[in-house]
């Protein structure tokens, strides 16, 4: 099911890019990334610092407005402390986690986001815009550490897929032609479950810095 995800993605990224009417912008992003439980019996153990870097594409169907798509490689981090005795499922066994016991997630997934974007006309060299739409993920890569435990591979433990919403905004300041530099915040935050635990569900989200290069 990952392999054909993502041979659609990749389709769709190259189907954009021979579009004449678009840009595409070379980024990575700094980012402050938590993880939330909806239950009373376990807790957000704070934010940590992650990154997500990769191309964004904007399709021009109007001079002001794009639809917007993308690949990149996100690496998101968390803490849950959960206060009851759970299980931990490992590729290679099942992991006792005990009541109070706090888990740090390292997770990494293609982003896909699809979305619209919305720019001002230039002003002296400088354009600012607006952006919103819906982000799909694939996980790649899942470890954990707990109690007793460290760089322990719980890809069993954790969903294969996440969708949540994004919107932010920017500014992009010409370099001359269509070159410019690009500077953006955005708020990122999950909708489904991420972990297969059946007694909560465990949402992601990060505020992210965006830096690249417009083409």
């Amino acid at each position: 099911m990952k392999k054909y995800l993502l041979t659609i993605v990749f389709l769709s990224t190259i189907h954009i890019g021979i579009s004449q009417n678009f840009t595409f912008t070379v980024f990575g992003e700094p980012q402050i990334c938590w993880m939330t439980p909806d239950t009373e019996d376990s807790e957000n153990g704070g934010g940590k610092i992650g990154i997500n870097a990769g191309l964004n594409f904007d399709n021009f169907f109007a001079q002001n407005y794009a639809f917007s798509t993308g690949i990149s490689i996100n690496k998101v981090f968390g803490k849950i402390t959960y206060f009851y005795d759970r299980d931990i499922e490992s590729r290679d066994g099942t992991y006792q986690l005990d009541s109070s016991g706090t888990v740090e997630y390292n997770l990494q997934y293609i982003d896909v986001p699809i979305g619209l974007k919305f720019k001002t006309i230039e002003i002296g060299y400088t354009k600012f815009f607006a952006h919103l739409g819906l982000n799909a993920s694939v996980n790649l890569k899942a470890v954990g550490d707990f109690p007793g435990y460290e760089n322990l591979n719980i890809s069993e433990d954790m969903k294969w897929y996440n969708i949540g919403y994004y919107f932010g905004g920017g500014v992009e300041y010409s370099l001359g032609g269509s070159t410019a530099l690009v500077a953006g915040l955005t708020y990122r935050n999950g909708f489904i479950d991420v972990t297969k635990e059946k007694r909560n569900k465990v949402t992601t989200g990060n505020f992210s810095l965006r830096v690249g290069i417009l083409f």
